[in-house]
C-alpha cells in the first residue's frame, strides 16, 4: 500500500477551497488534518519561541500523518501557509512521505496572486515541480483554465508546473451550503453520513419542526453533493492521488473511528 501525504494550501477563504481538502479526502481515505492556532501562543513570546512552537506543532501533524496505513491531507489555510512552507523548507530532506503538494486558486486576483507567490515559495523551498498539482476551484460554466486563470498560467509554464484542465471544481453553491451546515462532506459523498435517513426518522418519530426544518436544508446541501460526486473523483484521479472504494472508506475513516491524536485537529 502507497503511504502518501499531501499538502493542499488554500489561497483563499472561498467556500469551494474550504471544501477541497475533504472533497479530495472523501476519495483518498487516510487522515484529514488541519493546522489548528499556530502563533497563538501570546504577544510575550519573542520570533525564536514561536518559530520553534509552530515548527513543534506542524511535526506532530506530520508524525500523526505517518502512522496512518495510508497517509492523509493537511489541509493549509492561508493563515498557517506561510508556517508550513518554512517547515518544509527545513525539513524538506526528511519528508519523504509528502509526494504531493497542492495549491487552490480561485478566479479572483487576489486569489491568484496568493497562489503565485504561494507556488514561488513553495518552489524555493526545494519541492519539484513534478511534485506540484494546481486545483482550480469556482470555475465559472464554459470557462476554460487558460481564460479564466491567466496568472497562474503563466506561472506554472514558466515554472515547469503542469496545469491539467480536469482539475477544476465547477464554481457551485453546495460547498457555501455544506460548510454553512457543517457538513462533514467526505462521509456524506461516501454515504457514511445520510440526512435523508435522518429526516424519515426525525418525522416518523415526531422530531419538533425545527430539528426538522434543519435536517431538511441538510438534505438539498447533500444532494447537490452527491449530484457532482463523479466530477470529484475525476478531480482526484487527475491530479493523481490515489482513491479508494465508498466500502473501504467507511471501513477507515467512518465518523468515530478516528480520534484527535497528537496536537492535531481533525476535520469531520
Amino acid at each position: 500500500m502507497t503511504h502518501l501525504i499531501v499538502a493542499h494550501f488554500q489561497s483563499s477563504n472561498s467556500a469551494a477551497q474550504a471544501s477541497a481538502a475533504q472533497i479530495l479526502h472523501a476519495q483518498t481515505g487516510g487522515l484529514l488534518l488541519k493546522p489548528g492556532t499556530l502563533d497563538g501562543q501570546g504577544e510575550h513570546v519573542n520570533n525564536s519561541q514561536r518559530l520553534t512552537e509552530n515548527e513543534n506543532a506542524l511535526q506532530d501533524h506530520y508524525c500523526t500523518m505517518m502512522t496512518s496505513p495510508r497517509g492523509g491531507i493537511i489541509d493549509v489555510s492561508i493563515e498557517h501557509l506561510n508556517a508550513m512552507i518554512a517547515f518544509i523548507q527545513l525539513r524538506r530532506h526528511v519528508l519523504t512521505e509528502l509526494k504531493t503538494i497542492i495549491v487552490s486558486v480561485s478566479p479572483d486576483t487576489a486569489s491568484q496572486q496568493a497562489a503565485v507567490e504561494t507556488l514561488t515559495a513553495i518552489c524555493a523551498a526545494g519541492v519539484a515541480p513534478a511534485c506540484i498539482r494546481i486545483l482550480a476551484t469556482d470555475v465559472p460554466a464554459d470557462a476554460q483554465v487558460d481564460d479564466a486563470y491567466p496568472s497562474i498560467v503563466e506561472y506554472a509554464r514558466e515554472a515547469q508546473i503542469a496545469v491539467t484542465p480536469d482539475a477544476v471544481l465547477p464554481v457551485s453553491t453546495s460547498f457555501a451550503k455544506a460548510q454553512q451546515f457543517k457538513m462533514p462532506i467526505a462521509a456524506v459523498l461516501n454515504r457514511a453520513v445520510d440526512f435523508e435517513t435522518e429526516l424519515t426518522s426525525a418525522r416518523v418519530n415526531g422530531a419538533p419542526e425545527k430539528i426538522m426544518y434543519a435536517l431538511a436544508h441538510k438534505v438539498i446541501a447533500q444532494r447537490d453533493l452527491l449530484g457532482t460526486a463523479d466530477t470529484f473523483k475525476r478531480v482526484a484521479g487527475t491530479l493523481g492521488l490515489p482513491c479508494i472504494s465508498q466500502d473501504e472508506w467507511r471501513a477507515e475513516c467512518a465518523p468515530g473511528t478516528n480520534r484527535k491524536r497528537a496536537r492535531t485537529v481533525a476535520l469531520d
